[in-house]
């Protein structure tokens, strides 16, 4: 996996910041390659309808409705009682609401992130171990401590238990078997619809001037001036999105906190965890984290990698001091507030899917 690095600190909304393993040498690249491939990057940039859908899993339609029903589906999980919705609840903000770590019987200690616009990523997870959206997921179907079903025999003895999957396997994969592989593929291919166009500051950026606040154009403009755009940036406000110049795999982070020693480490427990180090095993990655994104941050709170501050404003603050150095005053807050509320884009509208009976399910499927 590629790594860039940038050393200047970033401001960030549910996670946090580094070192930044990016340069302006790469940001003209990502401009020069889009000239080349027919489309325009700049450091913001609205949020597309769709993200890039990868060679090796296009949508289809019926591989999209199998995703939905297995997202929906609690018996995927090994005592029946857990679904993907059930730590990424899309009736709300797409996140688990701090809920996902109090689980009976599960011991997980990051907080689950929102699954809205989460294919703009180029890495999965807080520490980004997952270089794909699909690696993500077959990671979750087998983990102990989530679905627990802990082997790829399990899991699929599970789906051939509940008969009416069968036709639905077969419309979406042809012949491929159902097997972890084509699982997660089907649930990847329902979470890329999962995507929150046309925020206010999308209307913003394509003219309309009325779209957004006074305090939001003070906070947009606190948020660049204070570099915070060098982390959050591009069309989730994460670091560059997968594309013809960044591919997925390519990591792109932060250290949080950028400025060890303040209060808010002891007291909102910022550093026990230290991060992506426990995946590469290099001291320098030590709180190094994946950038997170900030669209919809408005609803997805508690924030940061342990889910330990509930309060946008308190999280705003944090990131001012432990990530810039900074003591930010009530106006600035206030002001970039109103500039991160103006990132809450439209929700798309999910209807619950009809699971297929355990016992065999009679249906065409054109």
């Amino acid at each position: 996996m590629n790594k860039f690095v940038y050393d200047l600190p970033c401001f960030n909304s549910g996670g946090e910041t580094k070192h930044m393993r990016i340069s302006y040498a790469l940001l003209l690249l990502l401009v020069l390659s889009g000239s080349v491939y027919g489309f325009t990057f700049s450091v913001v940039m609205t949020l597309p309808h769709s993200p890039i859908i990868p060679k090796d899993n296009p949508q289809t339609p019926a591989k999209i409705e199998l995703g939905k029903q297995l997202f929906f589906d609690p018996r995927l999980s090994v005592d029946k009682s857990l679904s993907c919705n059930s730590c990424h609840n899309l009736a709300a903000g797409g996140d688990d609401d701090g809920m996902a770590k109090h689980l009976e019987q599960r011991t997980i200690r990051r907080s689950a992130p929102s699954l809205y616009n989460v294919a703009f990523q180029s890495v999965n997870f807080w520490d980004a171990r997952a270089h794909s959206l699909e690696q993500a997921i077959t990671e979750h179907l087998l983990d102990k401590n989530i679905m627990a079903l802990q082997s790829e025999n399990k899991l699929i003895q599970r789906l051939q238990s509940i008969k009416g999957y069968e036709v639905y396997y077969q419309a979406a994969f042809k012949h491929a078997k159902m097997n972890v592989q084509t699982t997660s593929k089907a649930l990847a291919s329902f979470i890329r619809t999962l995507v929150t166009p046309n925020s206010q500051f999308d209307q913003y950026l394509n003219g309309d001037k009325q779209a957004i606040s006074a305090n939001a154009k003070r906070g947009y403009k606190i948020f660049n001036d204070y570099g915070c755009m060098s982390c959050h940036f591009g069309v989730y406000f994460a670091g560059p999105a997968p594309g013809p110049a960044y591919q997925m795999g390519d990591g792109f982070y932060e250290l949080f906190p950028n400025y060890l020693g303040s209060d808010y480490d002891k007291k909102y427990d910022l550093t026990s965890d230290d991060g992506r180090v426990q995946v590469t095993g290099d001291a320098a990655d030590r709180y190094l984290w994946r950038v997170p994104g900030l669209r919809n941050i408005t609803m997805t709170a508690p924030y940061f990698h342990n889910g330990s501050v509930n309060d946008l404003n308190e999280a705003i603050r944090i990131m001012g001091k432990v990530q810039l150095g900074l003591n930010l005053n009530d106006n600035d807050v206030r002001d970039i507030r109103a500039f991160l509320e103006s990132l809450t884009g439209e929700y798309p509208e999910i209807k619950l899917p009809r699971l297929p009976d355990t016992h065999g399910l009679s249906l065409q499927v054109k």
